[in-house]
């Protein structure tokens, strides 16, 4: 049986910022990614890592965003 789409929507990034605080989020190659307030936020990372599904806490003081990693 074929499924009918309802609606394409194109997602067009934009740069942004977030408050500051401490935020929780999980790494996978150059990319953190957070959900704050019900958006999804992607933050691009100087250093990747090999793998996905690393989690971390970024922390973002004077639009400052820094992050580490949360030992399991």
């Amino acid at each position: 049986m074929r499924n009918k789409v309802k609606s394409i929507t194109e997602k067009v990034p934009q740069v942004t910022t977030l408050p500051d605080g401490l935020y929780n989020g999980v790494w996978g190659g150059y990319v953190i990614e957070i959900t704050s307030e019900g958006k999804h936020y992607e933050l691009a990372t100087e250093e990747g890592v090999r793998g996905i599904g690393i989690k971390v806490v970024v922390q973002i003081e004077n639009g400052i965003a820094t992050f580490d990693t949360i030992r399991s």
